[in-house]
Formats: structure tokens, sequence, C-alpha cells
């Protein structure tokens, strides 16, 4: 794993000197728009597109580990002319640990959707809503984290673009949507949990599942086209989001703010390269979930399916209009 992530660091680090003359990424008929809402912190379009993003987190000196990486695959597909889209999302986390050996970990997968009323790209403004469904990450702690629970993401985002400004606000929330699953169960033999006996009485959970409130913004300066700066700020209640070991209850705040700020890149037409750097606000030693967070992120727009639908409409268009009388006289 640590060779996967000097490889990350090496390809970061290798995109960033490229000449920087993006032209359009599918996002809007500006320069501002097209290099602006995507989201900085995460390398994702605002508005459904066809792309795909590999995000690297880095969480430097946590409470229980010492430092954590996280690699996130992201893939979205629109629909509808780009009304419409749906998506996936997985995280693998790898735990470089103090006093104890490292680990990774398989994170909680996401689908989800993206729906766009105003349809009408060239506008400076956008409404997106958007829903995600997590999974269960599974009873095998060992080789899965992120909670072994359904889990609904919806939110709605709100951007708007004044010169070489723009301006970008969700607001949305993380719910569990079932309890948590038992991990005292009997040999695994395929059945589902709910219809199996425990082989004992299911202990005290460790963990509260609260409903969690995100509300996150950021603000885009467009340097130069294709070259673009941003400073953002997260606010999160409760503080640790959705787990809540029992144990902290009344020995945390309730509220977790982050600010960051960072650069987003056009490294071509269809790639954009993002680096952000995450401060926590509250510095307590007790409190302090990471002392800060590097994010680097890499997207790839892809309009193979764009096109084969756009070459498809044409050819079908092409036929109808063609006339019997036409064919006709290509004979002769």
């Amino acid at each position: 794993m640590k060779q996967n992530i000097l490889i990350l660091q090496i390809l970061f680090s290798f995109l960033i000197p490229f000449s920087i003359s993006a032209h359009h990424t599918g996002m809007g008929g500006s320069d501002q728009a097209s290099t602006r809402f995507v989201d900085p912190f995460t390398g994702k379009r605002e508005k459904p597109a066809n792309y795909f993003v590999l995000t690297q987190d880095f969480y430097k000196q946590t409470n229980e580990n010492s430092n954590i990486h996280t690699t996130t695959f992201y893939g979205e597909m629109n629909l509808k002319n780009g009304m419409f889209a749906i998506n996936l999302s997985t995280p693998y986390t790898y735990y470089e640990q103090k006093d104890r050996s490292d680990a990774a970990r398989i994170g909680k997968t996401y689908i989800g959707m993206k729906y766009l009323p105003l349809i009408d790209f060239q506008k400076n403004y956008f409404i997106v809503f958007s829903a995600n469904v997590g999974f269960p990450s599974g009873q095998d702690t060992d080789k899965f984290t992120g909670g072994n629970y359904y889990s609904g993401i919806p939110g709605v985002t709100l951007g708007y673009l004044l010169g070489k400004f723009s301006f970008v606000t969700r607001i949305s929330g993380i719910f569990p949507l079932s309890k948590s699953q038992p991990n005292n169960l009997q040999d695994n033999d395929g059945i589902a949990y709910w219809l199996r006996n425990p082989s004992s009485s299911a202990p005290e959970e460790t963990y509260l599942l609260k409903k969690t409130t995100l509300i996150s913004g950021y603000i885009t300066w467009l340097w130069r086209p294709g070259l673009s700066f941003f400073a953002g700020y997260l606010y999160r209640t409760p503080y640790e989001g959705v787990d809540l070991k029992r144990t902290d209850q009344g020995k945390v705040p309730s509220i977790f703010r982050e600010a960051s700020f960072g650069f987003s890149a056009n490294v071509s037409e269809k790639l954009n390269f993002n680096l952000a750097y995450r401060y926590p606000l509250l510095r307590g030693e007790e409190q302090r979930l990471y002392d800060y967070a590097i994010t680097a992120a890499v997207s790839i727009e892809i309009s193979g399916l764009e096109n084969e639908e756009t070459g498809e409409k044409k050819e079908s268009e092409s036929k109808e209009e063609r006339r019997p009388e036409d064919e006709k006289k290509e004979e002769k």
C-alpha cells in the first residue's frame, strides 16, 4: 500500500508542471464556468457529467492512529443530456498506526444520483439536487470499515458565477437508515442476520448513530484560464459525524469546523487536478480529530458515451431527412 501511495504522489507531482491551457470540461460555455463548478476538495463535478475521479486524502496525527491515507474512486455517468446522473463511490483506507502494525480497510460504498432542474449550461448559476445511499460495510472489521449499517446523504448544491469569482454552497446531511448490524452472529452461512439466532445476547453498541448536518461552501478565483485558487469552510454537527462513541458523550464539542484553501488546474481539456490543505479550527489535544489534512484529486472526463449518442442521433436524423426522391436520384 505504501508503494501505491508513493505512485500517487509521483503522479500528482508529475501532473503539475504540465502547461495549463484547458478549453472546456463539458461544464459550461466559458473558461470560468468550465474551470470552477468543480468541487476543489474531491475533484467531483458539481453538475452531472461522464467522468471518474481518483482522490487521495492524507490525515496527519489523528487521535487513534498516527496517519491515515484514504484513496477514493468515484465514477459518474449522466443521463437525459445532463439532466440526471448516477454515480458510485468506494474508498480504501490505509492506517499508518503508532505502536502497532499498520492496517488497511475497504470503506463504505455509496451509490447515488443527481438531478439538474436547470438544464441550460450557459447560465451563470445552477442548482443540483443529490441523494446517495451507503451500504453496510460488513461484519469483518479486519477487511472493512465505515459502519455496518445503511446510510443516506440527501443534499442540495447552489452555485453562482460572477466575473472571475464563483461561489458554491452545499447543504446536506448523513442519516442512518438502519441500526448497526450485530457482530456476534453464528458462523456466516449466507442467512440474513435478522433471520438468524445470535450466538449470545447482543452486546451494547459501542457507537451511537446520530443524524449529521453538513454545511459547506467555497469561493474560487480564476487567476487565468485553467488555473484557479479557492478557499472553503465546513460546518458539521455532531462533531464526530454519524458514529459517536458512547464514552465520548458530553466530552466532545457539538460542532466541527474546518477551513481550507488550495488550487485547481485544468492540465488538459479532459484532465483536472486539485490540491487542498484542510485545517480543523478546534485545536484541543483530546478533541482534535486530526492535526491537518491534504487532499489531492485527479478527474478525467469521459466523452465517449456522449459522442456515441450524438453520432447515433445524427445518423438517425440524416436517414429521416433523406427522401425517396433523393435516393432515386442517387441511384441514377
